[in-house]
């Protein structure tokens, strides 16, 4: 076995060394955000622009695209169920448009029963309450903490229940203007990639529902 010693001496001429490469790994780390700086400062000049300008407009411009992309998110959708509102026959297309009645126009608009959960005919009122859980569920929950069993069931509960209504909801208005092969794996997975089910619907906006064009005040529940 070789055993390694040290002299005083040659310890703090170790520790010496040590000193003098993490001096120069600072000065490299420094070399290379002053070269990193003048790239940028070329760059501004290339445009004819000062460094405060580019830091200034950046976080302007990044802010820009995200309302443009908040804008085409929330278009995209209203534009389709307005669309599959108005082929339905439904007498308020434009609910489309609102964003939290939005939600209740896509529980409305399939003539089938709800199936989840529960069973109900009552569709209007399955929208009431998914919409009701979607805002004021978790204040709920935290008031109910107060009661500790009760808030400690609700609490991994609530995020279930609205993945379940939000799945039979997208199931239910895919299967309505579109076909059970297409309805279960793109209301699947539309749980984990939402733009899935935007894209769906405006590929389905111009087809007739299920129960016919214009018929939704015509065609009873059980008729579908």
């Amino acid at each position: 076995m070789l055993y390694l010693t040290l002299t005083s001496e040659e310890a703090l001429q170790a520790l010496d060394n040590l000193e003098s490469g993490l001096s120069s790994v600072d000065g490299i780390t420094g070399y290379l955000y002053s070269i990193g700086g003048t790239i940028l400062a070329a760059i501004a000049g290339l445009f004819g622009v000062g460094i405060s300008v580019i830091v200034f407009v950046v976080p302007i411009i990044a802010a820009i695209v995200g309302v443009i992309v908040s804008i085409i998110e929330y278009l995209l959708p209203a534009i389709a169920l307005f669309k599959m509102a108005r082929k339905a026959g439904y007498k308020y297309p434009w609910m489309a448009f609102i964003p939290i009645v939005q939600t209740y126009l896509e529980f409305v608009l399939p003539r089938r029963e709800f199936n989840v959960i529960f069973k109900t005919k009552n569709r209007s009122v399955m929208g009431i309450i998914a919409i009701a859980l979607s805002y004021f569920g978790s204040a709920v929950v935290v008031a109910l903490n107060a009661v500790p069993p009760l808030g400690q069931i609700l609490d991994p509960l609530l995020p279930f229940v609205l993945y379940a209504l939000g799945w039979r909801k997208k199931y239910d208005m895919i299967r309505t203007f579109g076909t059970k092969e297409l309805a279960i794996p793109i209301s699947i997975l539309s749980i984990i990639f939402p733009f899935l089910y935007t894209i769906t619907l405006l590929f389905l906006m111009n087809k007739d529902p299920e129960y016919g064009a214009g018929n939704y005040y015509n065609v009873p529940m059980d008729d579908v």
